[in-house]
């Protein structure tokens, strides 16, 4: 039976690269309806990560999503765990999807392109342990490759132009298109959560953050605003989904009731479980559900009923900020930032923040999603076949 479904899997993957290329042959000459007439084709993803809590949500909707060719994860390691324990959870959830479980994973650098910016380290402990799941324990002889170079890596193999779902800082992302720019051509579209445009930021947290002086941020992005404005100014098409629409689809006890089924999926069961203790903690703050609904958006852009384009920078410039009092301490970053030169700290007023500006690029900004369109989404995906 083993063999069988190593024959099997095997054979799937064979089959997809000939679908691909012959899809590909066929726009090349000019018939682009009749390539997607013959052939139905998956969207290949890569997932960008930062792994804390409503990322492995996010995971587990696009590792169960029939729709989307999941090529492998790229992790930050400036996250909210650290490489070994993210990357040995995300293994977790993609063992839950037997199509999945064999997709690489890497991990990137500790540190943001600049700056001193990090997340509180309670929410690095909760994010290791994955609020008490039942883990295996880790393989000491486990390697996971690099972040950039397995992103670099999986961009250039890919027949097709990938979608890249950014749920984290941009490290890798930022990382990749500055060592190879031919590799933007690879990517379709960025679907990123971050941003508030006509709210205000998120950093300060009640009971972690209070006094945080930076009000305009988002968390994703103040993490590294370098690499941020770096994936801005690439030109890259991004699809943004802001605080403006995740603000609008808070986590609801009628919305988990729902997920309590008696025979539920794996990926079901687990995120099930995730937000059962999200409702319950006292270490994550409020919830909404920013990545799930990105990757919601991610897999079907047409939830989102009202988009806005403008053309927007990111706020990277000097300033005072040393990070978190609850943080990584200053003492333990590099000396010298990604370029080579000393560090420097950031803007505490407004690092990160996304800003109009007239030379800035065009982004696609989702501005709102019908929340009862996500959740039905999102449930009945859990709900599918994989």
């Amino acid at each position: 039976m083993h063999k069988q479904n190593c024959r099997s899997k095997i054979w799937t993957k064979y089959f997809n690269r000939i679908a691909n290329f012959f899809i590909l042959s066929l726009i090349t000459l000019g018939f682009p309806t009749l390539a997607y007439a013959q052939v139905k084709i998956n969207t290949p993803m890569i997932i960008d990560t930062d792994m804390g809590t409503d990322d492995w949500l996010a995971i587990a909707y696009i590792a169960q999503n029939q729709n989307i060719d999941l090529l492998g994860i790229s992790i930050v390691g400036n996250g909210i765990a650290s490489c070994t324990n993210a990357a040995h959870n995300a293994q977790y959830l993609l063992n839950m999807s037997s199509r999945n479980a064999n997709k690489p994973i890497g991990c990137g650098s500790n540190w943001p392109m600049d700056g001193y910016a990090s997340y509180p380290k309670i929410w690095r402990e909760t994010g290791a342990n994955m609020m008490g799941e039942k883990i295996p324990p880790m393989d000491p002889n486990q390697h996971y490759e690099n972040g950039p170079t397995l992103l670099a890596k999986l961009l250039r193999e890919s027949v097709l132009p990938v979608d890249i779902l950014a749920i984290g800082s941009m490290t890798n992302i930022a990382s990749v298109i500055s060592a190879e720019p031919a590799l933007k051509r690879k990517i379709k579209r960025i679907y990123s959560m971050g941003r508030a445009v006509n709210t205000g930021g998120n950093l300060r947290v009640h009971g972690f953050t209070d006094d945080h002086t930076n009000t305009k941020a988002e968390w994703n992005y103040y993490i590294d605003p370098v690499a941020t404005k770096k994936v801005f100014e690439s030109g890259v098409p991004i699809t943004l989904v802001p605080l403006d629409a995740t603000n609008k689809v808070p986590l609801t006890k009628e919305f988990i009731a729902r997920l309590n089924e008696p025979k539920q999926k794996p990926l079901e069961a687990f995120s099930f479980r995730i937000f059962e203790n999200i409702s319950k903690s006292t270490t994550n703050g409020e919830y909404f559900h920013w990545d799930p609904l990105t990757a919601a958006v991610a897999s079907n852009p047409e939830i989102c009923d009202k988009t806005q384009k403008l053309k927007l920078t990111v706020v990277a410039d000097k300033g005072k900020d040393m990070g978190l009092k609850n943080g990584q301490v200053p003492e333990i970053f590099p000396f010298t930032n990604s370029a080579g030169k000393k560090r420097q700290p950031l803007n505490e007023r407004s690092a990160g923040a996304t800003v109009p500006s007239p030379n800035g690029k065009v982004i696609d900004v989702c501005m709102h999603v019908d929340a009862g369109k996500f959740e039905n989404l999102f449930i009945a995906t859990l709900r599918s076949s994989n």
